[in-house]
C-alpha cells in the first residue's frame, strides 16, 4: 500500500509540474520572475521524469544511485548558472 501511495504522489507531482509550466509564463509580473519560475519547474519536472526512468530501467541500485547523484549535481550547477544569468543580464 505504501509503494502505491508513493507512486501516486510521484505521478501527481510530475503532472502538476507539467501543468504549471504554461501558466507560469502568463502569471509572472516580470520577465526575471518568469525565467526563475520556469527554471525551477522545468528542472523539477526533468528530475522527476529521469528518476522514474532510472527506477524502471536501471536495476542495479548502486549504479542508479550514482547516476541520480550526478544528475542532481548537474541540475544544481545548471540552476546556478541560469540564476546568475537572469540576475545579471535580464532587466
Amino acid at each position: 500500500m505504501n509503494t502505491k501511495h508513493s507512486a501516486l504522489n510521484h505521478w501527481l507531482i510530475q503532472r502538476a509540474t507539467a501543468i504549471l509550466l504554461l501558466p507560469t509564463i502568463f502569471m509572472s509580473t516580470s520577465y526575471r520572475m518568469a525565467l526563475i519560475s520556469l527554471t525551477i519547474l522545468v528542472v523539477w519536472h526533468l528530475h522527476l521524469g529521469l528518476e522514474e526512468i532510472l527506477a524502471d530501467y536501471v536495476h542495479h541500485e548502486v549504479t542508479r544511485n550514482l547516476i541520480l547523484i550526478l544528475l542532481r549535481i548537474f541540475l544544481l550547477i545548471s540552476i546556478k548558472y541560469v540564476f546568475v544569468f537572469v540576475l545579471t543580464h535580464v532587466l
